[in-house]
């Protein structure tokens, strides 16, 4: 499975952004900002698969606002070694692709949110899977 990838030039591009501006938080309340991501493969043709990385940010309690933030990469494979793959999403998740994806896409969440109530949001430039 070392070779499924078979061009490692990935240029990430937006895919999309979802931004909610939600009411102010009551005075004196605790925030906790949850921060998780999802993983989409699309096979593009035989020898190549599109995989888009999400991220969510969702506040608790809700307020500020709520935000998604899609980043996306095309990504040339070898049709033998990704058709034997048991779960491409897994193999994704643990590969180079996703550390491109979210660095890149927490570049645009941090940009997003720079002028919001609580300044520019620094997520981790790692993938964030919910367990």
């Amino acid at each position: 499975m070392e070779k499924v990838i078979r061009n490692m030039n990935f240029k990430p591009l937006l895919e999309s952004v979802e931004y909610e501006k939600l009411d102010a938080p009551a005075q004196n309340s605790t925030i906790n900002m949850r921060v998780w991501d999802e993983m989409k493969v699309e096979r593009l043709r035989s020898d190549a698969v599109k995989v888009i990385l999400t991220r969510n940010v969702e506040p608790e309690p809700k307020c500020i606002f709520a935000l998604k933030a899609a980043m996306s990469i095309e990504v040339i494979v070898d049709p033998n070694e990704f058709d034997a793959l048991d779960d491409a999403e897994e193999y994704f998740r643990n590969s180079q692709v996703t550390r491109v994806l979210a660095s890149t896409v927490a570049v645009v969440i941090s940009n997003i949110t720079l002028h919001s109530p609580i300044g520019a949001m620094i997520t981790a430039p790692v993938g964030q899977f919910p367990q």
